[in-house]
């Protein structure tokens, strides 16, 4: 059973979804609900990960493997919360309370979508300072934040996911065995249901049936509820495109006088194909219980449709990931060899080479690779990652290059696309190209010269148009010396190669990165130095650090400090043990007995000659006569912690011996 995980800003929500999406699909995945405040104790690994919004993904993707695929919720209100804003009187003023302004916004628009534009809505939300003083207000889940002179709370409850993403959702987990059970159906049977408990008394028929009409016509399959007797209660504007029939032609008639002599109300639920006008289509049906008041509700779609229901899915989550991809003015910088680095990338964008990009982990090699297909005129089409470290070797060539039906114990039914299929057209980015395995190398290379793909399996070479931008940690002229690394394959993807700069070598980037960070993990203007919230010796220790994990590192450094800042400076200790501890580590000049007993008596004298040194060793019985004492003095001048020179006094402890001296006591 496969597994999904909800991530979302509050815990409410998080349930929320999470048991929408239990009540569904239990029978085929399992769901755990993960709010953010909990992300970075919680084991992520799963088949996808669900954000509840793009702001919760903004957060949350630093904690999620980048292997785990995952996609953005859109929610809409609730059918069911919604009776009290039905029964509101007409030309009711409200205010309208959300989180923020374009969630009351986008509530609002949703609302009004519903046909609930009876009502003047007021978006309220925290920081608003200008609304009106109105006694009732409308909210999705926020009440706390409901300002206190609202007496009449109308809590919708939190916005439950949207229809498009629940498809979405099973074609990206392969579960679509459970299309069969039309989740449309049940969708709508909240519908019906909440148009049979409108307060009659408060709403006009007219309006309900306005409401109900535009809820039924929003959606995109042919929609039909049909009485006990099989007489046709409502239908909206798809069933009459489907069957080019108008709706009073419809309305009250036989439902087997429009589908002859079909008979699929036998069962509470029952589904069959059909065809209607010439063209096939899938017919669903749903026994529906209002009260003492048996029904039908029954769903029409094109089968055409439906087996493009893949295909549409995944160009949506091509266009959702290029919205996502990075430019070149996210690579952030002020320092001009990184500036130089990214005008040469630039160039490189226009021109369909390979290219390979060298660097360490953390200098942004996959931003760059971003930045680099979106400046390419394959912008508008796929950009695909694959990491192969994280891939396991026998999986490899499937993965890139599909397999078809049979290659292997455990291929899929129908065989398997690969991602260079899937780049088709865009770009295709490998990450870790020096862990690839030597026999998969070679087929890669081919793959560059050829521009043709051969699935695992298959006889037959399919052309695939594929930019192909790799990317390593490693030093590749080793490896190829190691015999780790095809040379051939070496000088295929270095056409056009690019190197990414660490932090070290790119000190005066420090200051602008930890800046530009801490506006958005402390707020926008709360720091506005880095003297408010480091003591000096800490920012010195900052900019002298070496920063092994590049920007990545200084990241979660400055997502650390917004959790610990008490509103005073920070000081060294308040570091991670793991920078102090790696600096000490630096600093730390191994001595032997004998060069540490040489360089305290050179501290002792403020300077000393070898021939004194010479004496002073045979007076206290250490065996050290001048020949020894040249090579330890020779030893501690390369190690920078003495000044010598010829004369009288030709030994004195520098400053780096100082410390090392002190480091030992």
């Amino acid at each position: 059973m496969k597994k999904l995980i909800v991530v979302s800003m509050g815990k409410t929500t998080g349930d929320v979804i999470a048991n929408q999406i239990r009540n569904l699909l239990s029978d085929h995945i399992t769901v755990e609900s993960v709010f953010i405040p909990e992300i970075s104790k919680v084991d992520m690994e799963c088949d996808m990960v669900l954000f509840t919004s793009e702001f919760t993904a903004k957060l949350a993707l630093k904690y999620l493997d980048a292997n785990i695929p995952y996609l953005i919720a859109y929610r809409v209100i609730n059918h069911k919360n919604i009776e009290r804003v039905i029964s509101l009187p007409v030309g009711t003023e409200v205010l309208l309370v959300n989180d923020d302004i374009n969630s009351a916004l986008e509530a609002i628009e949703q609302l009004i979508e519903l046909g609930l534009n009876h009502v003047k809505y007021y978006p309220v939300y925290p920081g608003c300072k200008q609304y009106p003083k109105i006694e009732t207000a409308i909210t999705p889940g926020e009440a706390p934040i409901v300002p206190e002179s609202v007496s009449n709370i109308i809590d919708i409850g939190t916005r439950i996911l949207d229809i498009r993403t629940i498809h979405e959702l099973i074609s990206r987990l392969d579960i679509k065995e459970t299309l069969r059970e039309s989740l449309v159906t049940r969708y709508i049977k909240d519908i019906i249901e909440i148009s049979r408990s409108i307060d009659e008394s408060r709403r006009s028929a007219r309006e309900s049936q306005r409401l109900l009409e535009t809820i039924f016509d929003s959606v995109e399959y042919g929609i039909v509820y049909v009485d006990s007797l099989g007489k046709i209660v409502r239908v909206n504007s798809k069933f009459e495109s489907i069957f080019n029939k108008k709706k009073k032609d419809i309305l009250g008639k036989s439902f087997f006088k429009i589908i002859d002599s079909i008979d699929i109300f036998s069962k509470e639920r029952g589904s069959l194909i059909t065809e209607i006008e010439g063209r096939e289509v899938l017919i669903d049906t749903d026994q529906v219980n209002l009260e003492d008041d048996l029904g039908y509700l029954v769903t029409i779609e094109y089968t055409e449709k439906i087996s493009k229901l893949d295909h549409e899915i995944r160009r949506n989550h091509e266009q959702r990931i290029k919205r996502k991809l990075y430019t070149f003015e996210d690579y952030l910088t002020v320092n001009k060899e990184v500036k130089d680095m990214l005008r040469r990338a630039e160039k490189f964008a226009k021109n369909d080479a390979t290219i390979i990009i060298q660097g360490e982990n953390g200098t942004g090699k996959e931003i760059l690779a971003q930045a680099v297909h979106m400046s390419s005129f394959r912008r508008k089409n796929a950009f695909i990652p694959v990491n192969i470290a994280a891939v396991t070797p026998n999986l490899l060539e499937s993965e890139l290059f599909g397999y078809e039906e049979g290659a292997f114990t455990g291929a899929r039914k129908g065989g398997k696309i690969g991602l260079f299929e899937i780049a088709n057209g865009g770009t295709i980015f490998i990450d870790e190209i020096g862990d690839a395995p030597l026999d998969f190398q070679v087929k890669l290379l081919r793959v560059l010269q050829e521009k043709r793909i051969r699935r695992v399996g298959a006889l037959e070479e399919i052309p695939v148009d594929v930019r192909v931008i790799a990317a390593t940690n490693k030093n590749l002229i080793n490896l190829i010396d190691e015999g780790k690394f095809r040379e051939d394959l070496f000088f295929r993807l270095n056409i056009l190669p690019l190197k990414t700069i660490p932090l070290r070598r790119r000190r005066d980037d420090i200051k602008h990165l930890l800046m530009y960070f801490i506006n958005i993990y402390f707020g926008k203007g709360k720091i506005k130095t880095l003297d408010e919230l480091l003591k000096v010796e800490t920012k010195e220790f900052l900019l002298d650090y070496r920063w092994r994990g590049n920007v990545r590192e200084l990241i979660n450094l400055v997502e650390y400090m917004s959790f610990i800042y008490e509103n005073k400076e920070l000081e060294i200790s308040a570091l991670p043990y793991y920078m102090i501890e790696d600096e000490h580590d630096r600093a730390r000049i191994l001595l032997d007995s004998n060069e540490l007993w040489v360089l305290e008596e050179i501290e002792k004298n403020r300077g000393i000659g070898r021939s004194s040194l010479a004496q002073y060793a045979k007076k206290q019985d250490i065996g050290l006569g001048e020949g020894k004492i040249r090579g330890i003095i020779k030893k501690l001048k390369e190690k920078e912690l003495i000044d010598y020179k010829e004369g009288k006094r030709g030994c004195a402890i520098s400053e780096k011996g100082m410390k090392t001296l002190e480091n030992y006591k």
